[in-house]
């Protein structure tokens, strides 16, 4: 049986995005490239993301429970979360 001191631990340790990235690639390996696919009517000259980026973000901010882009900025934009993703 595991102590909540060893879960506790154990979860300092786990990478969730890493880990949601193997399910993604597992179970939905074509989601990326779907979400390019995805019609972008936006100006040509206004475009800095691509429809894949934007989605994904959106996608990840909703899994995450945040409930606005302003509060998934203030809670990505930390050194650890930047220091994960790259």
């Amino acid at each position: 049986m595991v102590t909540r001191k060893e879960k506790r631990n154990r979860e300092k340790e786990a990478n969730y995005f890493f880990e949601f990235l193997k399910i993604q690639k597992h179970f939905f390996k074509d989601l990326m490239n779907n979400l390019k696919k995805v019609a972008d009517h936006r100006h040509q000259s206004y475009i800095t993301y691509g429809p894949e980026v934007l989605l994904f973000t959106m996608m990840l901010k909703n899994m995450t429970g945040l409930k606005s882009m302003r509060n998934m900025s203030e809670r990505f934009n930390k050194e650890e979360c930047i220091k994960n993703g790259g």
